[in-house]
């Protein structure tokens, strides 16, 4: 049975001038909870509706925004993923370093990335990260992801330090730009690395030489469907998918103020998705890390990355098209 992470990556980004005189409360509720006229489609309706489906996931949290904007928006979008059954896991963007510089963890360094934060100073920063979980509810932090993929070998060490067993950085598709997570041998399975099991996130071949990893927004179903069928009949033990809070709306502004509207082709996406997860529990079953069983990994090798369908691909085309027109 393939272990299928569904993973999102919960954060707020600054995008107003008064964000900071408002506790980035105008980005919060757009970011995060994905208001729009047409009702709410951010995080927790992410969480709803893999809870109905009877689907785990995992979300990862950014907590450096607290040093910001306080620990109670923190506690309300840790409490509402927790009480609807799923996973929180630690997020971080170094970025908050310079935003919130009065209240810095690192004072007087700052950077976008956290591979270009030394080892000590990556682990300071997880461990400022999980404290602010740990007070906002969440009793143990087993895995993070890095903001932007932006680890490197360091993290994973800084990490391990920080008693976090699980991360899931590693991304090939953004090798050379953010992540630096490069291995020796393709990594398409987990793989114990400087002390900490490391879950890459998956992705496929969706035309010869060009690789695309598995994020909602970013293929289509058809593409998903294909890759977790084909992952399965290979005999693969994990497939990590991606998305984030504001993956199922398109975000705009309205008078300088941050807005959003729903963004139909992904909602779409995400709910047929997790019909056929559901429909078909003989070969998937979502998986979290609190509560992962180790000695289902096996030392099998895998070294060819998932084949496309060209169909499916044409098709994500034709509904990119789409989704920009309207």
């Amino acid at each position: 049975m393939l272990s299928v992470f569904f993973t999102v990556d919960t954060e707020a980004h600054p995008a107003s001038p008064h964000w900071a005189e408002r506790g980035l409360a105008d980005e919060i509720r757009r970011d995060i909870d994905g208001v729009t006229p047409k009702g709410e489609f951010g995080a927790f309706y992410q969480a709803d509706i893999l809870k109905s489906h009877g689907l785990q996931g995992v979300f990862f949290v950014e907590a450096l925004f607290s040093f910001a904007a306080g620990v109670e928006p923190l506690k309300r979008i840790v409490g509402g993923v927790l009480e609807r059954g799923h996973e929180v896991g630690l997020h971080l963007h170094p970025e908050w370093l310079h935003r919130a510089p009065q209240v810095s963890v690192l004072p007087g360094k700052e950077g976008r990335a956290m591979r270009l934060f030394s080892e000590d100073d990556q682990t300071t920063l997880i461990a400022r990260g999980v404290e602010q979980l740990n007070k906002a509810g969440v009793p143990k932090v087993h895995s993070f992801r890095a903001g932007g993929y932006s680890a490197n070998f360091d993290t994973l060490r800084a990490l391990s330090r920080n008693g976090v067993s699980y991360d899931s950085s590693h991304n090939f598709c953004y090798f050379g730009q953010t992540c630096s997570l490069e291995t020796d041998e393709l990594l398409l399975q987990p793989r114990q690395i400087d002390g900490v099991y490391e879950f890459p996130v998956s992705y496929f071949e969706d035309w010869p030489g060009h690789f695309r990893h598995a994020e909602l927004c970013a293929c289509s179903f058809g593409e998903m469907r294909s890759a977790l069928l084909r992952a399965w009949r290979e005999g693969w033990h994990s497939f990590v998918i991606v998305s984030h809070s504001f993956e199922l709306i398109k975000r705009v502004s309205v008078n300088g103020s941050p807005a959003g509207v729903p963004d139909r082709t992904v909602i779409r996406r995400f709910n047929k998705l997790c019909e056929f997860l559901a429909a078909n529990p003989d070969k998937f079953r979502t998986a979290t890390f609190a509560g992962f069983d180790l000695e289902s990994l096996t030392a099998r090798p895998y070294t060819k990355p998932l084949p496309g369908f060209l169909p499916n691909t044409i098709w994500r085309f034709a509904e990119q098209a789409y989704r920009r027109m309207v």
